[in-house]
């Protein structure tokens, strides 16, 4: 038992517990808290991602739904996530990163393990409305608290680590999930997602609520003079081509699978872990690209990995097509959110940051919410899954072109 001189106080939002950063250009960005974080992050998405495909299952086998209802029950959680991220924002301004993260998590554990009571397909839809708003919080406080972390001009590099745990997690989740499924049914498989989510809280109970720094909070940017603006409008502009360049991943996960069975060319799963060891990889090798190269480079490098990875998958349908186009994926999903991350939180003064990520990390749910129809559409009016591959080469190619207009907009930009 840790003793309550040891133990802080998580869900006493009132109190303000800091922890002061000597800003040594030179300091080590492993350190104790960050690494708190980063493990609290791999527990999270582990949990998140362990659900997905058992979520999918439950709603085709025990619910008795169809495609339709399938991606409903998925696409639902996109809604509330969105929707409660400029509040969220602005909670983990006043009261702390560690409220997100802990209470966050925290809640999302019990959510989940409500899901075992989900006896119908409305119950269900609830279930995972209210997951979508309170997982939203763990992710606006983590990135938030790892830009507080790092000294300004690492903090690509801090992203590219954090972001290891994320891609870590959500590359086992999927596999842990599927386990617990055949270990101990449905139930199982929640209460396993439950778990990880509440290991995620506990770990989370060691970070700070904020971080000291000599950036000062200067005075009300034009954003916080107008609190009723629900979005924070620095980080719009790299959310929005955040946005573009990984609408590859409806392609990635939902129709590349439907592919390969059309085309009887086996199992996926080698390729998902594939692709996850290499973005790991990058990222860990390059975690300095961001903060060396600047903004624009990077995440020109990242778009370009983007389009090629799927026309390379569209045009070349085979078993080594596919592993090749997600070799080539990795690239673009390894370094464009650190290098846009960057950019989203630049200026910012750092009373303001946790609205900005909350803006930012919004458009994550954005894409997924959007890309998924749309890509749909475009291989339903063609008649063919293929086209879905091209469709998401066009979209994000297209960040390119809004990523040079934005930087002639703004000239500061690396």
């Amino acid at each position: 038992v840790v003793g309550d001189d040891r133990r802080p106080i998580v869900f006493d939002i009132r109190s303000e517990e800091s922890v002061d950063l000597d800003v040594d250009p030179q300091r080590s960005l492993l350190t104790p808290h960050f690494l708190v974080l980063c493990v609290s992050a791999l527990f999270s998405a582990l949990g998140f991602s362990s659900v997905i495909p058992t979520v999918a299952r439950f709603v085709a086998t025990e619910l008795n739904g169809g495609d339709l209802e399938i991606g409903m029950a998925l696409g639902v959680f996109s809604i509330s996530a969105v929707l409660a991220r400029p509040w969220i924002g602005r909670l983990g301004d006043r009261r702390g990163r560690r409220v997100l993260i802990a209470g966050g998590s925290l809640v999302t554990a019990v959510v989940l393990a409500g899901h075992v009571l989900a006896d119908t397909y409305g119950l269900l839809l609830l279930a995972r409305l209210v997951m979508g708003a309170v997982q939203g919080a763990f992710f606006v406080g983590t990135v938030t608290l790892t830009t507080d972390l790092a000294p300004d001009h690492r903090r690509g590099e801090a992203a590219s680590y954090f972001s290891v745990a994320i891609y870590g997690g959500m590359a086992f989740g999927p596999w842990l999930g599927e386990w617990a499924v055949g270990r101990w049914g449905f139930d199982g498989g929640f209460l396993v997602g439950a778990f990880c989510m509440a290991i995620a809280a506990v770990i989370a109970c060691w970070l700070p609520d904020f971080v000291e720094s000599t950036q000062p909070n200067v005075g009300p940017s034009p954003d916080s003079e107008q609190r009723r603006v629900l979005f924070y409008r620095s980080a719009i502009w790299p959310g929005v081509i955040m946005a573009l360049g990984i609408m590859i991943f409806p392609a990635l996960h939902g129709f590349m699978p439907k592919l390969m069975d059309e085309r009887s060319l086996g199992d996926a799963g080698p390729i998902y872990a594939l692709y996850g060891l290499l973005v790991i990889a990058i990222r860990l090798a390059c975690s300095r690209l961001p903060d060396t190269l600047g903004t624009t480079k990077t995440a020109s490098l990242a778009l370009l990995g983007s389009t090629a990875g799927m026309l390379v998958m569209g045009c070349f349908v085979s078993r080594s097509g596919m592993f090749i186009g997600a070799a080539i994926l990795a690239i673009g999903g390894s370094l464009l959110y650190p290098a846009l991350m960057v950019a989203a939180v630049e200026g910012v003064p750092v009373n303001e940051r946790a609205q900005a990520m909350g803006t930012f990390t919004m458009f994550f749910e954005l894409s997924g919410g959007i890309g998924g129809p749309v890509l749909g559409v475009v291989a339903w009016m063609t008649g063919t899954t293929v086209a879905a591959f091209f469709g998401a080469s066009v979209i994000a190619a297209s960040g390119i072109p809004l990523l040079l207009m934005w930087k002639r907009r703004n000239p500061a930009i690396t």
